[in-house]
């Protein structure tokens, strides 16, 4: 479902008194599940301060900084007693949970009466990008919005866009062209570790002002930076497999055939006709071994350097 159109549809609800307590939003919880919320917010509490995340009666609730969970103590502390008060401005009051994947089951267990008892005028988002990790019992109790795109997740923009524009360039043909190519993409895999460790260093710098607790150690702070920079690299390759999943698409089930990238569709049909089926097919494969490379810490120049040598992009007649 796309963003707009959930949004159109709670907004609607609410408008009609007839909204969910409970609202499962499943997609990026960076990304566009996140935008969700906030849309949300912003209906029932105004625009103002509902990003900073300063509004009172807006209640946030995200994994621990070093163990990556929630615990039942953060869950009693910053949702269930909370929202059992009385709003501070007198109207609604929300319980916003972002990574709920990451709730456990002794959380849960403490979330699931306010979930289902919840007191007049209280709306809970819980946003996942994982939701086969939540108890059943949670999930049954909340309305489910998914926002995954086609294709599933990717790179958020100008990853994305970049990403796109090196695999649709005109000349992919031959060595030297394939080797800028995967120098190119080694660069912004290079960026994306650079943006891992700036948004971690935030994310740690914003607990630790928060708790007044124990600092960070530096193996903690490099174990989360190869956390974040996996997801972003995991991301990279969900985008270069939807690109090469549109060419085995169109060349496999035609023109009409839903694609990931329907702005590039035209680009994507000239392409794929200069593709034999089993090219087209053995290119998604060649995206998974990728994947599968990276997983086993393979030096990800020379891996990428392999694969554009592997692919076929389409560019030559047959």
């Amino acid at each position: 479902m796309e963003l707009e159109e959930a949004y159109t549809l709670v907004s609607r609800a609410l408008d009609e008194g007839r909204a969910a307590h409970g609202y499962l939003v499943v997609g990026d919880i960076r990304g566009e599940a996140l935008e969700f919320a906030y849309r949300v917010l912003e209906k029932l509490f105004g625009e103002e301060r509902v990003r900073d995340r300063a509004h009172p009666d807006i209640h946030w609730l995200l994994p621990e900084l070093k163990s990556r969970v929630i615990s039942v103590e953060a869950m009693r502390t910053r949702i269930v007693d909370p929202m059992t008060q009385t709003a501070f401005a007198g109207g609604w009051k929300a319980g916003v949970i972002v990574g709920a994947d990451r709730l456990k089951k002794e959380g849960a267990n403490a979330f699931l009466k306010t979930l289902e008892e919840p007191t007049p005028n209280t709306i809970f988002l819980l946003l996942t990008d994982s939701c086969e990790q939540l108890l059943p019992t949670i999930v049954s109790r909340c309305q489910r919005i998914d926002l995954a795109r086609m294709g599933g997740r990717r790179l958020r923009d100008p990853w994305q866009s970049r990403v796109l524009k090196i695999l649709s360039a005109e000349r992919l043909n031959g060595v030297t062209a394939k080797a800028a190519a995967a120098m190119r993409l080694a660069e912004l895999l290079k960026e994306l570790g650079e943006k891992a460790e700036e948004l971690v260093k935030e994310e740690v710098g914003a607990a630790e002002e928060e708790t007044a607790g124990e600092e960070t150690t530096k193996d903690q702070f490099q174990a989360l930076v190869a956390a974040r920079y996996r997801e972003f690299r995991a991301d990279f390759c969900l985008s270069v497999l939807s690109w090469f999943r549109d060419l085995a698409v169109i060349r496999c089930a035609g023109e009409e055939a839903p694609l990931a990238n329907a702005p590039y569709k035209t680009l994507l049909a000239a392409r794929a006709a200069r593709l034999s089926r089993a090219q087209a097919l053995r290119n998604v494969e060649a995206v998974e071994a990728l994947a599968a490379s990276f997983e086993r810490n393979m030096n990800e120049a020379a891996v990428l350097f392999a694969f554009t040598d592997r692919v076929e992009f389409g560019t030559e007649a047959k």
